[in-house]
């Protein structure tokens, strides 16, 4: 089976588009905010800077693929007959990926880093010429989410029928 044909059977109902689609807007509005790219007070502005092109691209991928796939974890949840709190599929490293690229790659990342005194001045030193490198390494676990995910989704596809 083919990503084509996974990604048709999953997306084929409109409600897992709904999931990736909200997931993937609100991470894009959290992650924008978080790297100062959208400013909602004291009035709308979002500006991306030329400097920063790369971490935005990046961003926008981290947001993209972590819409799928988590539409795709609660799809093979709801096909396993299993309940969200039950899942290990939620384990597939959505959650490592949004913590790594919301949390080391931002401004958040770095005022909780920073209150950690003098470790917390290295982290922060570290995340900071790194962010682009964290950034990578966010989008190569959810890579791998997907790829863990799909095959799961092809298993469970391949045993109903």
């Amino acid at each position: 089976m083919s990503n084509a044909s996974v990604m048709r059977i999953v997306f084929s109902n409109g409600t897992y588009v709904g999931i990736a689609a909200a997931t993937s807007v609100t991470f894009f509005i959290i992650f924008n905010m978080l790297d100062e790219y959208l400013f909602l007070s004291p009035f709308f502005a979002f500006s991306v800077p030329p400097d920063t092109y790369p971490n935005f691209a990046l961003s926008i991928a981290v947001v993209a693929l972590l819409g799928i796939v988590i539409s795709m974890n609660v799809y093979s949840s709801r096909i396993n007959g299993t309940k969200l709190k039950q899942s290990t599929t939620w384990l597939s490293g959505s959650f490592i990926a949004t913590a790594s690229g919301a949390c080391g790659c931002s401004s958040l990342g770095f005022a909780i880093i920073s209150s950690l005194g003098g470790a917390g001045i290295a982290a922060t030193s570290f995340a900071t010429t790194y962010q682009i490198p964290l950034k990578i390494a966010s989008l190569a676990i959810l890579i791998f989410a997907y790829y863990s995910v799909r095959k799961n989704t092809i298993r469970n596809c391949s045993v109903r029928n």
